[in-house]
């Protein structure tokens, strides 16, 4: 150590020397005393640095840092390092330079790297989530990831798309379905007993507190008897009917529960047009009043539209109702891109009624393969189809107004 002694109080690192100025003879002489510790490839290399360090600025407590550190690691290096673990440190450095040299594009030319650009941060980072690239463009409106998630399995609407939802619990030989959009919540059925509880584990996933309006198709036990329910988990604004309550034994229990917790009990009619949120949505209700028909086939139906986009809710009503129906208003408004299939497709469509949709996909709310006459039709006629009463998972459709997607999304 006693070479970092000399060096401290070597008149060469004093202030006087702040200034630079031509070298002199007790310079080299420093410089030589210096070398002579060994011999080494890292004497040059530091020779060079003390060369540069005494006919350069660096103030006195600098200097005496830099000089310590750099004696240190020389003595270190020529005295106690074996020759193996220098190779190593040298190969290491070595290595380490040519990665320093990929980095800034040193020897390649001026301006060029190796290494790309990192990328600017895209457009819509939302809470440290990258938007996603664009998905290409369906070849059909309605996305069918339920049954063929295959196909786009990474559709994503505009990330500032204004959604229309509509949730379907996971419930057989019964209706329920939740609409959500712009910040209200409505209903149309609500089930029975049974498909209620299974209901309302979607509407805590969904942490739906309020439904604003129940619509009820009509007053069957599958689509009211679960109100009580329904009312328990999400308190009921408002249920519209289109049947006295008096004409079922469900309608007379469903009046009754709307007394007891104080439910405004409203009728709607065939024609009535309702809107959600800012109006965008629009619920039509079309129902048959024909005497002879029983209550199945006057059941409303419920076609809502959202920007270029139609969903037609048939409730329960079968072939008679059907027929009647598309004599009475014609086709055109029965035009959809997906239908909510009638009465858990237990029969098939009346034709022309079938014709007239022109649907691309058939909401079932029943379990799949029980072989009813409805869900061979399906088959028979090629419609897709996509069945609720699938285990631990809910169906789920939204639109932006241009396209459908359909999923299906786990029961937490």
């Amino acid at each position: 150590m006693d070479l970092v002694y000399h060096v401290l109080k070597s008149p060469l690192i004093s202030s006087d020397q702040n200034v630079p100025g031509p070298r002199k003879k007790l310079d080299l002489r420093f410089t030589l005393k210096l070398c002579k510790i060994r011999k080494s490839n890292w004497v040059s290399r530091h020779q060079d640095d003390t060369d540069a360090i005494i006919n350069s600025n660096i103030g006195l407590t600098e200097s005496q840092r830099y000089f310590v550190c750099n004696c240190i690691i020389l003595y270190i290096l020529n005295r106690k390092v074996s020759v193996l673990i220098r190779k190593l440190l040298f190969r290491t450095a070595a290595l380490l330079t040519a990665v320093l040299i990929l980095m800034t594009g040193t020897g390649f030319g001026e301006g060029v790297s190796l290494v790309p650009p990192t990328p600017e941060a895209p457009e819509g980072i939302f809470m440290g989530r990258p938007t996603p690239a664009p998905t290409p463009e369906p070849p059909d409106v309605v996305v069918n990831n339920a049954r063929t998630p295959q196909d786009i399995p990474d559709f994503r609407f505009p990330k500032d798309a204004k959604l229309f939802e509509i949730w379907f619990p996971n419930i057989r030989d019964a209706d329920e379905a939740i609409l959500m959009y712009d910040g209200q919540v409505w209903m149309i059925d609500c089930g029975d007993e049974r498909a209620a509880t299974r209901g309302v584990p979607l509407l805590k996933q969904l942490g739906i507190e309020k439904i604003d309006i129940l619509f009820n198709s009509h007053l069957h036990h599958d689509h009211i008897n679960g109100l009580a329910i329904t009312d328990d988990t999400a308190k009921v604004g408002e249920v519209r009917i289109c049947f006295p309550p008096d004409l079922t034994e469900s309608g007379l229990k469903m009046l009754q529960v709307a007394e007891e917790r104080n439910i405004p009990i409203k009728e709607y009619k065939d024609g009535d047009s309702f809107s959600m949120g800012d109006g965008e949505v629009k619920l039509l209700f079309l129902k048959n009043d024909e005497s002879y028909l029983d209550m199945n086939n006057q059941s409303a139906q419920t076609l809502i539209t959202y920007g270029d986009r139609r969903i037609l809710f048939t409730a329960d009503m079968e072939a008679p109702g059907q027929k009647a129906m598309i004599d009475r208003i014609g086709g055109d408004l029965l035009k959809c891109d997906i239908v909510k299939y009638p009465h858990h497709a237990k029969h098939d469509l009346y034709s022309p009624f079938y014709e007239a949709m022109e649907a691309k996909l058939a909401i079932v709310t029943s379990v799949e393969g029980r072989g009813d006459a409805g869900q061979l039709a399906i088959d028979y006629r090629g419609l897709p189809a996509v069945y609720t009463a699938s285990k631990s998972v809910f169906t789920h459709l939204v639109t932006d107004g241009h396209y459908w997607l359909c999923e299906r999304v786990a029961i937490k």
